[in-house]
């Protein structure tokens, strides 16, 4: 299975080094929804919302994918998504 690294993403978003970010909190809202709080330094920099996989009608069976999310800072101006296959594995 490959896998889709989210806190790389995200570290381009930012303009930082992957291992600059530590993941703060993870939180799962059932089984569609994990959000995931990174720091940097010690503070709080970025959320990531994961939610699927989403299945479109005209996904082919064993079709679809993971809607990630992210907001950097307070700012929800700062928003970014990706659709990620769902055949991946998303890491943290």
């Amino acid at each position: 299975m490959a896998t889709w690294d989210a806190r790389t993403w995200l570290a381009g978003l930012i303009g930082c080094e992957r291992d600059d970010l530590a993941v703060r909190s993870t939180d799962r809202y059932g089984a569609n929804e994990t959000q995931v709080r990174y720091e940097r330094g010690g503070e709080a920099v970025a959320r990531v919302i994961v939610t699927g996989p989403i299945h479109d009608m005209v996904d082919r069976e064993g079709g679809g994918h993971w809607l990630v999310s992210a907001q950097v800072g307070w700012d929800a101006k700062g928003a970014q998504s990706v659709a990620v296959p769902a055949s991946e594995e998303i890491v943290y």
